[in-house]
């Protein structure tokens, strides 16, 4: 590892010397990229390019972090109104110390309100140990700039002792699952355990997950099975200077893959609606007739397009939407939900338990057959994708 000085720091920021790298995050849907993660570089007068391992802890040491962020933030404001475009999001990473910084905030907000930077295309993130340092007048911060539009990711989920509790207290919109996770997950059951839960947490938090690190085509493929849908890492490409990372993108391909994680997680969301629909019709058919909590709020969501199944089904579902099954599934689904309809409105009528006993049971056995269609379409995705696997592999 080269010597550096502190003097040689502060000469390459003076000359300009530092430069953004974006690596590609792909969808493990349509395979296209649709993000980056903007990484700093050193290109010195030399032209060689010096690694941040490098030259961060030094700047961390000597105070010069700070001036480095701000730097690299008009660089990549620049880029995004420019060459990068405003169709995809880019992450930046920043210490909470960066959110003390009046000026740094300041020149976002007035970038977002001058309309140089749309503002949902950008995401900033944090590492969850620098989240704990947190306090009110730094979540105010983050908060404004989140209000403007700007994302909030979690870099390295799962590292930390608090994940969980983090998560819970910051208003973050993306997870990245940490590389050191994805890259033991294949041969350990308790890290492949904590990438299908978090993967799910985020799911049910409609919080964005992101995995770093994937460098083989079998971790990819466990993703798939598991739900993520974004990917950054090797396997995609290296951190590429921002001419390159435009031809990349404009030659990635766009063969849509077939989203097996999203079927399962499906069948759970329909699953977790109806014992939330049994519980509701059993709860409140208990209570007096004329009970006022009866006739309050507390059902499951009723329309079709907006459970979480039909956000699935109507969204990245239709990427399916060349399979028979897919299809089938449509009239069960609206079926549980008239029948949902009705047993809401049996309860506020003042129907026993027995007397919703028939509309119970209607519904058990119609959500039976939409799992049942659900999970067909979860078993013809997994053959697709080990298919695709083994002829990706070649030949033994």
């Amino acid at each position: 590892m080269p010597t550096i000085t502190e003097a040689e720091l502060v000469q390459g920021l003076q000359d300009h010397e530092f430069i953004l790298y974006y690596q590609p995050k792909a969808s493990l849907i349509t395979n296209r990229v649709v993000g980056a993660e903007a990484l700093a570089r050193w290109r010195r007068r030399d032209g060689s390019v010096v690694s941040p391992a490098v030259f961060i802890p030094l700047m961390q040491e000597t105070g010069l972090l700070r001036r480095l962020t701000r730097q690299l933030l008009a660089r990549l404001m620049h880029d995004m109104e420019g060459a990068l475009g405003a169709d995809i999001r880019v992450s930046f990473n920043v210490g909470v110390d960066d959110f003390e910084d009046d000026a740094l905030c300041g020149m976002l907000l007035d970038a977002i309100h001058s309309h140089r930077l749309l503002a949902s295309s950008l995401e900033l993130e944090v590492t969850e140990t620098q989240a704990l340092q947190c306090c009110g007048i730094l979540l105010a911060r983050i908060q404004g700039l989140l209000d403007a539009g700007i994302s909030l990711a979690m870099d390295d989920f799962g590292t930390g002792y608090s994940s969980i509790d983090t998560l819970s207290k910051l208003p973050f919109t993306t997870i990245k699952l940490d590389q050191g996770i994805v890259g033991r997950m294949l041969g350990s059951a308790k890290d492949a355990a904590i990438v299908r839960s978090a993967i799910r947490l985020g799911h049910e938090m409609g919080v964005e997950v992101v995995a770093e690190g994937v460098e083989i085509p079998a971790q990819r493929d466990f993703l798939i099975e598991c739900g993520c849908k974004l990917v950054q890492g090797y396997l995609v490409s290296p951190p590429l200077p921002l001419e390159a990372f435009r031809a990349f993108r404009a030659n990635a391909g766009n063969a849509h893959s077939f989203p097996v994680g999203l079927v399962h997680l499906a069948i759970l969301d329909h699953v977790q609606w109806r014992r939330q629909m049994v519980s509701y019709a059993v709860q409140r058919a208990t209570l007096p007739r004329n009970c006022p909590t009866r006739k309050a709020d507390g059902f499951p969501e009723m329309s079709v397009t907006l459970c979480a199944l039909g956000r699935w089904y109507f969204g990245d579902g239709r990427h399916l939407c060349a399979t028979p099954i897919y299809h089938a599934i449509d009239a069960p689904h609206r079926e549980v939900h008239r029948i949902g309809e009705a047993i809401v409105e049996q309860v506020r009528q003042g129907a026993t338990l027995a007397e919703l006993a028939g509309l119970l049971s209607t519904m058990k056995a119609v959500s039976t057959t939409l799992i049942r269609l659900l999970e067909d379409l979860e078993d013809a995705g997994l053959q697709e994708l080990y298919r695709e696997a083994a002829i990706e592999a070649g030949p033994p």
